[in-house]
């Protein structure tokens, strides 16, 4: 079985994700960049959301919020076994007493989409995004989850 990928997308003259898609393993690809409904809503690429890399473990260089906005999308998409998340919110502050300090800017996203449309419109297919390959990509996330085994119930 050949094994979807992740795959570079590209402004340059004549880029046609279709034809890399085919000429690397023989599989269609969908574009999972933003805006669409399989961009990542963490965009932390913004120096601001540092406190909010920090808050996931991550550097709050370039390299590190990139790290946290993928992290902040796998515990959104991906939060565990029987869960589901509702909403996510980040929105670093300092708070002491009644008052409030915010360390940047405010993050909300609603309910992210369930495994089953993740796997309908995903398993099987290369997926694209416009992050480095060997860089931290929320289109990693989305190649596991769409491509896990299914369990058949057995009657």
């Amino acid at each position: 079985m050949v094994e979807p990928v992740r795959l570079q997308l590209s402004r340059r003259k004549g880029f046609d994700l279709q034809a890399l898609s085919h000429a690397t393993n023989g599989l269609p690809a969908v574009k999972v960049s933003r805006p669409g409904p399989w961009g990542n809503p963490f965009n932390f690429r913004d120096a601001s959301y540092c406190w909010a890399a920090l808050g996931y473990g991550c550097k709050g260089d370039p390299d590190g919020r990139q790290e946290a906005s993928v992290r902040a999308f796998r515990e959104w998409i991906d939060p565990g076994e029987g869960r589901r998340v509702v909403s996510v919110e980040v929105d670093p502050a300092i708070v002491a007493g009644d008052k409030r300090v915010s360390l940047g800017p405010r993050v909300l996203v609603g309910p992210a989409p369930k495994h089953e449309r993740v796997r309908d419109a995903l398993r099987g297919r290369n997926l694209a995004c416009w992050c480095k390959p060997g860089t931290p990509c929320h289109a990693d996330v989305l190649l596991e989850l769409a491509n896990r085994p299914v369990c058949e119930a057995v009657p």
